[in-house]
């Protein structure tokens, strides 16, 4: 009997900690989570690629560097067979539009939206996958961490 409460009382907890999050939370969660599985079997040095980072991520820019990463990522170079599922879960996620609606956009001091100045894709350093895939999780925290 006590044992059965406790899992009742597990299963409660879970579903409330469940429901605190935003949609955009989970997909970012499932973004990150197809990341690190992606993370295991990239060749890391394999390949350069275009990369914004942390002093790149200024908040009118955000959308510009997540486009960045999401057309990076199917460049990256694997150990084993392409996980195709996720690169492609990664990149239909990360483009949703739950995602970049709610990501900061530039206002000028009359309050009107504005085109920020964001570097293009290509004028980023290009660096090691490893690299890349941090940076892409660094922007990805960041952007969990201003829907909380």
């Amino acid at each position: 009997m006590k044992a059965s409460v406790c899992v009742l009382f597990a299963v409660a907890c879970w579903f409330v900690s469940k429901a605190e999050q935003s949609p955009t939370q989970l997909t970012l969660k499932k973004v990150m989570k197809e990341l690190e599985k992606i993370n295991k079997v990239m060749d890391k040095n394999a390949s350069l690629l275009y990369s914004p980072t942390t002093n790149d991520l200024k908040d009118c820019c955000i959308r510009s560097a997540l486009e960045c990463f999401r057309s990076q990522v199917m460049n990256l170079k694997f150990t084993e067979d392409k996980p195709i599922k996720s690169l492609k879960s990664i990149s239909n996620e990360s483009r949703k539009k739950l995602i970049v609606d709610n990501l900061p956009i530039c206002k000028t001091v009359e309050g009107e939206e504005t085109e920020a100045q964001c570097k293009s894709c290509e004028s980023y350093s290009q660096v090691n996958s490893q690299m890349f895939v941090q940076n892409f999780q660094t922007l990805l925290q960041k952007i969990y961490a201003s829907q909380a």
